[in-house]
């Protein structure tokens, strides 16, 4: 290998090293966030007369913890969705699989109701595996559609327990 090669692969180890999200000893035992979620719609859409839709399917993206770094930072987020318009309102609910860069899991279960595009709501903490096994908590969010084009992204502010 010679320098050149030497020197541009140390600087990409060391870019990938100091980037990396929170481990398991660095996560505090709890603690507070805020972060935002960039998602994109995949499901079935379904007219149910002229002022209502429902949407089934999933919004899948990457969480970004708004500190730049800790709890959820750079996680994929997958949440099943069930979502009834009536009239211009929302009243949507569903669960989410947040996965972090070491493979471990956090589970939670949410709902919002609002006027589109927005859609408000609560979300709740029900468990996960590896560093998040037996997590609690819970966090406010807001889901914002753009449009018609099947994505959005949602702003989520909460607080987090471990065992």
């Amino acid at each position: 290998m010679n320098r050149k090669t030497f020197i541009a692969y140390t600087l990409v180890v060391a870019a990938v090293c100091l980037s990396s999200p929170a481990s398991a000893a660095d996560l505090p035992k709890s603690g507070t966030y805020s972060a935002h979620y960039g998602w994109t719609f995949s499901g079935h859409v379904q007219e149910l007369g002229a002022n209502r839709t429902v949407y089934a399917g999933v919004v899948a993206g990457v969480i970004f913890n708004d500190s730049g770094e800790g709890f959820l930072h750079k996680a994929r987020v997958d949440c099943p969705i069930f979502n009834d318009v009536n009239q211009g309102h929302a009243n949507a609910n569903g669960s989410c699989v947040v996965t972090d860069v070491d493979g471990d899991k956090l589970f939670m279960e949410w709902k919002c109701t609002g006027a589109m595009p927005a859609c408000p709501g609560d979300e709740r903490f029900v468990g996960g595996t590896g560093k998040y096994n037996g997590i609690s908590g819970s966090s406010k969010f807001q889901g914002n559609f753009i449009g018609a084009t099947g994505a959005g992204w949602s702003d989520w502010k909460g607080e987090y327990k471990l065992p």
